[in-house]
């Protein structure tokens, strides 16, 4: 028998299974997130997951402002309390969302990801979490 340890924070891994506290790597500029590699918050990382909750459930898949307008609601609350700091005074972040696609809401897919990352694109080393 061959015993070995996974960590979360080395692998690559299913977006939808992002959770808050999370550091990633960003997947780049690709229309649909299936996937994100996983780092430690003490490693160069592009991005870290400040708030996971379900959008409202309805049977219509939401336009895409929809979805916008209920991450702002969320996101910017749970950034600030994440990071201890208001967000418009945080000017070196930004926060960003994965939202469902219109082909995974039928199979009741509504979970909203927000992560927190730096405007000026630069890795972050460490987690923006407040003490």
């Amino acid at each position: 028998m061959v015993a070995g340890l996974v960590f979360r924070d080395r692998l690559s891994g299913d977006a939808a299974d992002l959770q808050v506290g999370d550091c990633f790597d960003d997947p780049g500029a690709v229309s649909e997130i299936t996937d994100v590699q996983h780092q430690p918050c003490t490693e160069a990382h592009d991005s870290e997951v400040i708030f996971v909750g379900d959008y409202p459930a309805q049977d219509a898949y939401p336009p895409d402002d929809a979805f916008t307008i209920f991450a702002e609601q969320q996101c910017i609350p749970a950034f600030e309390a994440y990071v201890g700091r208001e967000y418009e005074s945080a000017s070196e972040f930004e926060f960003g969302f994965y939202y469902p696609a219109a082909e995974t809401w039928s199979d009741g897919d509504r979970e909203i990801a927000c992560f927190v990352y730096r405007v000026d694109g630069a890795k972050m080393t460490s987690s923006v979490k407040a003490a």
